[in-house]
């Protein structure tokens, strides 16, 4: 098991994780223009996108738990950061540091997109309920509950006189 293996699937990984970004970075337009057709769209390959980096990504945890089985058996954490401190090989060292490096980058922007892209999802349902709201006829009793009642008067006089 080599090591430019893994390195060649961190590589698709991370081409996958900037496509997701540019993604993410339509569907902001998308909610901002109100495209809901295009949105739709873009959330099937979005989904696909989401498949194929799962299967890449299973594939890299073997090749990974392989190479710490052949190379360091008594390793405590089979991760990127500590293959990066096993490697003897200086070059694939500094390939595995630099595309650590960028997928570390690429999934925090891609964090913080779809941050905004929610922000923007739930403002976009509180206008849509708002308007909604409006359309809706009023109660008739605003100030009271249908429940409750006025307090009923006394029918008295202010005068006690008999006729």
């Amino acid at each position: 098991m080599t090591i430019q293996t893994i390195i060649s699937h961190l590589e698709k990984l991370d081409q996958f994780n900037e496509s997701l970004l540019a993604l993410s970075k339509q569907k902001t337009e998308f909610v901002k223009n109100s495209q809901i057709d295009e949105f739709n769209q873009l959330l099937m390959k979005e989904k696909k996108h989401a498949q194929a980096i799962d299967q890449v990504e299973s594939k890299r945890i073997q090749l990974t738990e392989k190479w710490f089985e052949e190379h360091a058996p008594n390793a405590k954490e089979q991760t990127i950061t500590q293959l990066i401190e096993l490697t003897d090989d200086e070059e694939a060292k500094q390939k595995l540091e630099e595309i650590f490096e960028k997928l570390v980058i690429n999934l925090a922007q891609l964090k913080e997109q779809e941050q905004l892209n929610r922000e923007l999802i739930e403002q976009s349902l509180q206008f849509i309920d708002l308007s909604l709201e409006m359309y809706e006829p009023q109660s008739k009793q605003m100030n009271y509950d249908s429940n409750k009642q006025a307090p009923q008067r006394q029918q008295t006089s202010m005068f006690d006189s008999k006729a």
